[in-house]
């Protein structure tokens, strides 16, 4: 069934849409243009909108929307997860991000990023993620320091601080197929051994 609007019923949310973008700009009165601000941050004030698609359990591709009438440098730090909004795993930023946002504008960025449920599925096209939240500590200090590791190693480093995964968890939960049909262990033995290095010179316990 389609909906057709009325030109007055158009004018009438064009109207309300503005006195919104109006109101959380006063209440934005200290936010500076060309000043960084965290993610997070922005969207707990309710400043701008996140939300993502999934694409692999490596990548999502996440849209962030400006609500304010002001120019915002926005941060997504590692470690700043997006919420599932269905029985998929939320998804965490592996990098760092900065997003530039004109006033009432959109932009999107492709995300490194990693699973942080590993009972769930892995996100898929069709799965979508709105809002954004921080994971706790530990995983985010490893997030930072594992920035230039294999998305396979960061991957077992999360799921043994999410999920108390030991090394064989990881290796016997995930799994590649090519094109011939043939299955193998996405994650190795190097990838738990580059992820447990990791996390000991970070003092963080672990099962790896």
């Amino acid at each position: 069934m389609f909906r057709t609007f009325t030109a007055p019923f158009k004018a009438w949310r064009e109207a309300r849409k503005r006195r919104r973008v109006e109101k959380l700009t006063a209440q934005a009165f200290d936010i500076e243009e060309g000043k960084e601000y965290d993610l997070l941050f922005l969207y707990e004030r309710g400043f701008v909108r996140a939300r993502a698609t999934g694409q692999s359990i490596t990548t999502i591709s996440g849209e962030i929307e400006n609500l304010i009438a002001k120019k915002l440098r926005v941060v997504i730090e590692p470690g700043t997860y997006f919420v599932a909004q269905g029985n998929s795993q939320n998804m965490v930023t592996r990098r760092k991000y900065t997003v530039t946002l004109y006033p009432a504008s959109t932009e999107h960025v492709s995300v490194d990023a990693a699973c942080i449920n590993a009972n769930l599925p892995i996100p898929g096209k069709s799965d979508r993620f709105y809002g954004v939240r921080r994971v706790s500590d530990n995983l985010a200090r490893f997030l930072e320091a594992s920035r230039g590791a294999d998305s396979m190693t960061v991957q077992a480093g999360v799921w043994t601080l999410t999920d108390s995964y030991s090394g064989d968890d990881v290796k016997n939960h995930l799994y590649v197929q090519d094109q011939q049909g043939n299955r193998r262990q996405a994650v190795s033995d190097e990838h738990i051994a580059d992820a447990k290095r990791i996390l000991r010179e970070l003092g963080i316990p672990n099962r790896l």
